[in-house]
């Protein structure tokens, strides 16, 4: 069957009825071809035309132009769009042009850049020595990359703790340092996208001290914002190169929204479950499938799922695929999937990026993934020949995949949102303008690199006693290096190791580790359930015991909010909104254990966890008496109507900036004590803040229209996961007024 064929027969199965809401054809694409000027050096240019490439698209001759003549250049372009010729060409051309000169690329994961390393290698230039050099390098290698290798292909982790505090081992090559390519630029955002702007502030810093003023040429999927990031993110003048000349097959994207199964909740049929069965058929037509998840969790219980579902022969053809595994077992399904070994893999957002899978087929994804920008990267992820592809998107009970059901149009022709990252965030100027010390002892002039934040940062540094003034410079004052105690994936410290039996089966982010690691809790890895039997806070180790269970949990947490400081206020109607900078405190202080399937409540137990303190940016609205009384709100309700307002929001505003709401907190309140009135907060989750909080609030008209339209569109009664209800509740949705939050936004916009 072809896909169009099998897409027909889902439309037509009465089991199914009316759950494929939407197909939308989005047309083949002819190439565009252009020629670099002057032409591509002869060596070169034969070696292309041993893989068959005769010409190059019109953006990668521009885009080449633009390199070779020293302006640093975003280029912009879609899955499969061939962004890498667009750096490795003229690094090649350096390179044959002088055979001293180095380049250094960076990529967010470290299989990306072991997929890269592969496509240099398959150029063919000799004269180019390209060398991985990350985390899973072993120290003979690094050794000798050091020595050898022109081309360091690595991510910002190693860049940050490996490289930069190890700068003299590396002088010739900062010396000779002809470009730096930043490879996937839009996954560089919120807390992760702040650490790496100062570490490449930090690079160019130590370049400038050998002699070496890099080119920088990044890369990146069609994001809302591309030049302001890669400023942000590069600290200099970038040019952006955003038309993509590259063909692509017509392909067929199905919206998909699971049956509802009870009108006056609104509890929808499991979208991993509806996933699963795609999955399963797809498989089962031998068309190879990539199914993603938002978690590690639903991707390894649809690889269980189908996996008792498949044949003998097939079910061993399929694959889960994640983080926290260890790299020998990402590196074979990488393989394995590339080569056409395996006919399906259920992921997370790792396979998202440029990694070359081969030729799929299909692309599932298992609920929004959060922006437009991921959508259409997962859903390139098929397709990556001129055949015909699908991409299918399977709706969660999430407000915001629920108004794309309802707004189709919206995925399609809306622009694509904005990334932020925050390079002043206090917390990371402070821990980086540190690193930079200990690599070089900082002067007055190093604010050309790490901004003027650094002056404030240096203050708190001297007071706290880690910075020693001699002879008009700052020195780091103690032996050991503070690199290794940043963190730059996350706003807390080191992860937690997961062990079972002496065994490390991968590691926990430390700010989940108190919401998902906690005694108690369930955790799943490969398609086996283990329970935590311990979290040791001093060893930060998650000790688990394989075990079958049939329920899940769910943290109880508390909250508190000061306001420090206020940047902006304004009228909303008759709200006052407000933008600037509070105090969070969060206690997780107990959990429940809930059946699968229907969320029973078995058990509630208790924990004892010290609370988390940190500050942050936030927007908050106050409400004024009068407003709640035109609206129809009492005192009885106001407290679940502010509650329910505050989950909508929170849902609905990655639809306007690049985050998660797994990013973002809230805390709605009758009282405030700094406003004096009803008061609904919504804040950034990252320490310090990473720029969401801004854009949320240049946005607000339209971010709570967003907001009324989704709770209004649902079909529940009460409230429900598509509306008003979020998965991440620390009061276990209680209490909610979904016709008051609707009441109290329409009167607003009214």
């Amino acid at each position: 069957m072809t896909l169009r064929e099998i897409v027909a027969a889902w439309a037509h199965d009465p089991d199914l009825e009316g759950e494929l809401v939407h197909v939308e054809e989005v047309g083949a694409r002819r190439a565009i071809y252009g020629d670099p000027r002057p032409a591509l050096q002869p060596t070169l240019a034969g070696l292309l035309a041993e893989r068959g490439i005769e010409r190059l698209y019109r953006h990668q001759a521009r885009a080449i132009d633009h390199i070779r003549s020293g302006e640093n250049v975003v280029v912009v372009a879609g899955t499969a769009g061939g962004k890498t010729l667009c750096y490795t060409l003229p690094i090649a051309e350096a390179i044959l042009s002088d055979p001293k000169a180095t380049a250094l690329a960076l990529y967010p994961t470290k299989a990306l850049a072991r997929d890269q390393l592969r496509s240099i290698g398959a150029l063919g230039v000799p004269e180019l020595v390209a060398s991985a050099y990350d985390g899973d390098t072993p120290p003979d290698d690094r050794v000798w990359a050091r020595r050898h290798a022109n081309v360091i292909l690595t991510n910002p982790d190693m860049l940050h703790v490996g490289i930069l505090p190890n700068h003299a081992k590396w002088a010739n090559f900062f010396l000779r340092l002809r470009y730096v390519v930043i490879d996937e630029m839009h996954m560089l955002r919120g807390i992760f996208g702040s650490h790496v702007a100062l570490i490449i502030r930090r690079l160019r810093r130590l370049a400038a001290h050998y002699g070496g003023n890099p080119t920088f040429i990044l890369t990146s999927a069609t994001i809302g914002n591309p030049g302001a990031l890669a400023e942000r993110i590069t600290g200099t003048p970038v040019t952006v190169l955003d038309a993509d000349d590259s063909p692509s097959g017509s392909k067929l994207v199905a919206l998909w929204n699971p049956a509802l199964e009870d009108p006056g909740t609104g509890r929808r049929r499991s979208a991993m479950a509806e996933t699963t069965d795609l999955f399963v058929d797809l498989v089962r037509h031998d068309r190879p499938t990539i199914a993603f998840s938002r978690s590690r969790k639903a991707t390894e219980l649809m690889y269980r799922w189908a996996r008792d579902r498949l044949d003998d022969t097939r079910q061993d053809r399929i694959a889960p695929y994640r983080a926290g595994y260890l790299a020998e077992a990402r590196r074979e399904t990488e393989a394995a999937l590339f080569s056409g070994e395996l006919l399906g893999v259920t992921a997370t957002n790792a396979l998202e990026l440029g990694i070359d899978v081969g030729s799929l087929d299909a692309a599932l994804i298992n609920t929004f993934p959060g922006t437009i920008a991921s959508f259409r990267q997962q859903a390139g992820r098929a397709g990556r020949t001129q055949a015909q592809s699908l991409a299918v998107l399977v709706a969660g009970e999430d407000a915001l995949d629920q108004y794309f059901m309802h707004h189709p149009a919206e995925l399609f022709t809306r622009d694509p949102e904005a990334v932020v990252v925050n390079p002043d965030n206090p917390l990371v100027v402070e821990a980086h303008t540190a690193c930079a010390a200990h690599e070089l002892p900082l002067e007055l002039s190093d604010r050309e690199f790490l901004g003027p934040a650094m002056e404030e940062a240096v203050t708190e540094l001297v007071g706290q006693g880690h910075l020693d003034m001699q002879r008009g410079r700052l020195f780091w004052s103690h032996r050991q290096a503070p690199a290794p105690r940043v963190g730059i994936r996350s706003s807390g410290g080191p992860a937690y190791t997961i062990v079972a039996d002496g065994e490390v089966l991968g590691t926990m982010e430390e700010q989940r580790a108190f919401r998902d690691g906690h005694r108690g809790a369930v955790y799943l890895h490969q398609g086996d359930t283990f329970e935590v039997d311990e979290l040791d806070l001093d060893r930060r180790e998650v000790r688990v015991t394989a075990r079958t269970v049939g329920h899940y949990t769910q943290t109880q947490q508390e909250k508190n909010l000061d306001v420090l400081e206020v940047a902006a206020s304004t009228r909303l109607g008759r709200l006052t909104y407000h933008l600037g900078s509070v105090r969070v405190e969060s206690h997780v202080v107990g959990y429940q254990k809930r059946k699968l399937g229907t969320g029973e409540i078995l058990e509630h137990d208790w924990l004892d966890l010290p609370p988390t303190v940190f500050d942050t940016h936030a927007i908050w609205y106050t409400v004024p008496t009068g407003l709640l009384q035109s609206a129809g709100i009492g005192d009885a309700r106001l407290l679940g109507t502010l509650h329910a307002a505050e989950h909508a929001g929170i849902a609905m505003l990655p639809l306007f900036a690049v985050c998660d709401r797994w990013d973002i907190g809230g805390l709605s309140t009758n009282w405030h004590p700094f406003a004096g009135e009803a008061t609904v907060f919504i804040y950034e989750g990252i320490p310090g803040g990473a720029g969401i909080s801004a854009i949320a609030y240049d946005i607000r008209s339209r971010h709570l229209e967003a907001t009324a339209d989704a709770i209004e569109e649902c079909p529940c009664l009460a409230g429900c996961p598509s509306c008003v209800q979020s998965p991440k509740c620390g009061n276990f949705n209680e209490p909610l007024d979904k016709a008051g939050s609707l009441a109290l936004l329409r009167a607003v916009i009214a």
